[in-house]
């Protein structure tokens, strides 16, 4: 499949699209379906282009043979500052359709190198304890170091905290 390159302030559109089409699928029966419908584009483009414009952010996109997003990653330096894991993947997407091609593994390798780039040398990422996607950070590497309940829509829901304390594995995904 196609493409991995820097997201330009222009894809915010398709990135919001993926963004959240993905929450649809991948949390269907987990959110309620009244939550992942409310999900808006324009919500979610409006997000997107300011978060392109902040430099501190690194955000990365693959895109399908036609030129289509149906990727993203997106990290910078750790939300809570913790002190092991200076990096943080914020957000991984992937059109359901895309999956299961290698482009997770291409994304998080590519957020890996941009944030050795800054001399950021290790990194973690939240993700909800039922999330499919789980299987697939422990395949990369992750290893689960923390967790925390957190409230999404008025319920509560358990999340995991996946940490690589060395980047240099996921150098060469």
């Amino acid at each position: 499949m196609g493409t991995v390159r820097t997201a330009q302030f222009a894809d915010a559109t398709g990135i919001a699209r993926v963004h959240v089409d993905s929450w649809r699928t991948t949390y269907k029966g987990i959110f309620p379906d009244e939550l992942l419908a409310n999900r808006s584009y324009e919500r979610r483009e409006q997000y997107w282009q300011q978060a392109l414009n902040d430099p501190a952010q690194i955000t990365v996109v693959t895109e399908d043979e036609t030129g289509k997003i149906v990727g993203f990653v997106t990290g910078g330096l750790a939300r809570e500052g913790d002190p092991v894991y200076r990096g943080e993947l914020y957000a991984i997407y992937i059109l359901q359709e895309a999956q299961r091609h290698g482009l997770g593994r291409r994304l998080i390798g590519e957020l890996a190198r941009r944030l050795a780039e800054r001399q950021i040398a290790s990194m973690m990422l939240w993700v909800l304890a039922n999330n499919p996607a789980c299987s697939f950070y422990e395949a990369v590497g992750g290893q689960v170091i923390k967790q925390k309940r957190d409230q999404i829509g008025g319920a509560f829901y358990d999340e995991l905290a996946y940490g690589w304390t060395d980047l240099s594995p996921l150098l060469h995904l």
